[in-house]
């Protein structure tokens, strides 16, 4: 028989070990006795690979924590000892780097955790549960393990080595008992070695290596208090231990109070503060790592500041991918600070501002006024604010934006525009000749000036202590939809004016006019017929000097009684259609135009039109200053909260006639 131990921590080469031990198996039966802490994952893997075409049986004598126990998962047949425990959770690594490389150390992470995934369900223990033990560090009492189907049976009760307490002491959930001092660490230097019939219940001296087989196996968290003593002395050893660990953890945090600001230095904090194996000289080389060139101490040596927009950037960025808000291209430290509350994002910035910690009860009104005056807060607040609502502007549905041209105005003063193909033609000079002079200021459209639009919101501070930007955030993107609601409503409410056809003209006449050779004849729905006729009227529009324009049909505009036609008519485009015993050709131009539908159009009428590239049609503007939908700010002394004031400066007009045509749609 061949007896492998696996009675240390799992590190490189001890795979090596086990597979030359392997070599000389034959035949033999294995077995593999475990009282480990776990380590390395890959080394782990590869013992199980090695071990599992030897059906070994596998004992716990011990501990078997985290990798360890995968391991053991490589037995045919494995049994714990009564007073053995087992503990399953994710792998883990410690890293430095930037965003990318931290998502490839997260897809390597969770592939590991598939290949844990593999030996654990042995269990018969389903994917999903299986991932939930992981994700709460199980630890589980022989009794616990046999129930749950990870081990076939229960032997005696074991006396075995208790490993050093820097072993357990990275974990979240250890018994604590696993986590005070001892003299012996090892077999060699006298730990017993397990015999194939061992005596139940040994009791060791004091101050020698534990002997947990009068524990209460079914509670793995506080009942390992035998082997050391007294009450009092096993209390006061679990005393020293974490009093050790608060100070190392103080010191810890003492290292990265200066850092703070720095994008994932807080990620970095949380492993190191984990891992307390890990040296307070490795964690300085790390924190270096990750300090820019260009960082610079603030006033009173209080923090690090690296690129000041680097991180509101990345906290507007965070802030708005919480709330669920489509972030095109997120700032690459987003990530990092994905995991702060809204309040953590606070105290960073009041820190940085160099203030003091964000408050507690009544102070936290001070600490918010704090945070809204002197601190990068407003700055976060404001570009998420903005995001969020140009964010909701470009998600509504806008069909105007394809048909209309789109301009930026100085002021809120009248804006004049002299039409396109309104200039005069160009007359032949002959050698020598003199240019004559022509003139277009007759032909100029109906000024139109922009005007305002707006509402006030308030973020309280209430909203700040209960973590509730999420759903203002929301409110402001939905302020940024109504922006564009609004700016629809005054382009189509234009083709509502005198009874359906569109506002008064430079020629004082409707927009669409028998005299304008804009306005078809009824038709009994829409066709390709009714839509021929429509395209020889724009074709026919000439320039007010009597110039052709020969205006290419681009957009077809209509209601949504009309919208199944229209789809028809462009998806049959180019092909011969059967209706009855008639057969007919749909124009393959039809096919060419862009399908417009718009609720705001009544179903008593279509509308073919050219591109405002060719011709004036509707113009849009905006107030050259907001560039869109903006947000002004205001801090309010007698509320606690801060009023924000969404505005949107807008305007649009016909400048001309000739470039849409109306078709009337009803009874002929």
């Amino acid at each position: 028989m061949v007896i492998i131990y696996l009675y240390e921590q799992i590190e490189s080469g001890s795979a090596a070990n086990v597979i030359s031990k392997l070599r000389g198996a034959g035949d033999s039966d294995v077995s593999v006795r475990i009282n480990s802490p776990g380590g390395d994952v890959a080394e782990g893997i590869a013992i199980y690979n090695a071990l599992k075409p030897y059906a070994p049986t596998v004992y716990i004598d011990g501990v078997a924590a985290s990798v360890a126990s995968f391991v053991a998962m490589a037995g045919k047949r494995i049994v714990a000892a009564q007073n053995a425990l087992m503990m399953i959770h994710n792998p883990w690594a410690h890293a430095a780097g930037d965003s990318a490389q931290f998502r490839q150390l997260a897809d390597a992470l969770d592939k590991h955790r598939d290949a844990l995934l593999s030996g654990y369900s042995r269990s018969g223990i389903s994917r999903s549960a299986l991932i939930t033990l992981l994700d709460a560090e199980t630890w589980l009492s022989a009794e616990d393990a046999l129930s749950m189907g990870f081990v076939d049976e229960i032997a005696e009760p074991q006396r075995f080595a208790a490993h050093a307490p820097e072993y357990f002491s990275g974990y979240y959930n250890t018994p604590r008992e696993l986590l005070m001092p001892i003299k012996n660490t090892s077999r060699a230097s006298g730990a017993t070695t397990p015999s194939q019939n061992p005596a139940p219940n040994q009791s060791p001296a004091p101050n020698q290596n534990p002997d947990l087989s009068q524990a209460d196996p079914r509670n793995t968290l506080e009942a390992f208090r035998v082997g050391l003593g007294s009450e009092p002395v096993v209390q006061a050893a679990y005393d020293a231990v974490m009093q050790n660990l608060t100070e190392r953890n103080e010191q810890v945090q003492g290292l990265f109070a200066a850092f703070r600001d720095i994008p994932g230095i807080q990620a970095l904090e949380a492993r190191c503060l984990a891992d307390p194996r890990m040296s307070i000289d490795r964690i300085q080389a790390q924190i270096l790592a990750r300090v820019p060139n260009n960082a610079a101490p603030l006033s009173g040596g209080n923090s690090v500041r690296s690129d000041s927009s680097d991180f509101v950037r990345a906290a507007s960025d965070s802030l708005l991918i919480r709330a669920g808000i489509r972030v095109s291209n997120p700032h690459p430290g987003a990530r990092d600070v994905m995991g702060m509350g809204l309040k953590d994002i606070v105290r960073a910035c009041i820190s940085r501002g160099g203030g003091s910690r964000f408050g507690e009860g009544d102070s936290q009104q001070l600490s918010f006024r704090a945070a809204m005056s002197t601190s990068d807060f407003p700055s976060i607040l404001n570009g998420t604010l903005n995001k969020a609502l140009r964010g909701g502007y470009e998600v509504e549905p806008a069909t105007f934006a394809a048909w209309t041209r789109h301009v930026f105005v100085p002021d809120f003063k009248e804006q004049q525009r002299l039409l396109l193909g309104s200039a005069p033609g160009l007359l032949k000079v002959g050698e020598g000749g003199e240019y004559q002079n022509g003139s277009i200021d007759e032909d100029k459209a109906v000024p139109y000036k922009v005007e305002k639009f707006g509402r006030i919101i308030q973020l309280t501070w209430e909203a700040i202590i209960n973590d509730d930007l999420g759903a203002f955030l929301r409110i402001t993107q939905a302020m940024g939809q109504a922006a564009s609601r609004t700016e629809a409503d005054l382009v189509y409410k234009t083709f509502t004016e005198n009874s359906g056809f569109g506002p008064m003209m430079q020629d004082g006449k409707a927009l669409f006019h028998e005299d304008h050779k804009n306005l078809g004849a009824i038709q009994g729905g829409l066709t390709s017929e009714a839509l021929g006729a429509a395209r020889v009227l724009l074709r026919r529009q000439t320039t007010p000097g009597g110039g052709a324009l020969n205006l290419v049909p681009r957009f077809l505009l209509v209601a949504p009684e009309h919208e199944q036609d229209a789809e028809v008519l462009l998806a049959t485009a180019g092909r011969e259609v059967t209706s009855g015993t008639n057969n007919t050709m749909v124009p393959a131009w039809v096919g060419k135009l862009d399908l417009v539908v718009e609720a705001r159009l009544a179903g008593n009428a279509f509308y073919l039109a050219t591109s405002p590239e060719n011709v004036d049609t509707m113009e849009r503007a905006w107030l050259e200053i907001d560039n869109g939908p903006q947000i002004d700010e205001e801090d309010s002394f007698r509320f606690d909260s801060r009023s924000y004031k969404v505005r949107h400066v807008c305007g649009c007009r016909w400048l001309d006639w000739r470039g849409i045509v109306m078709v009337p749609v009803g009874p002929t």
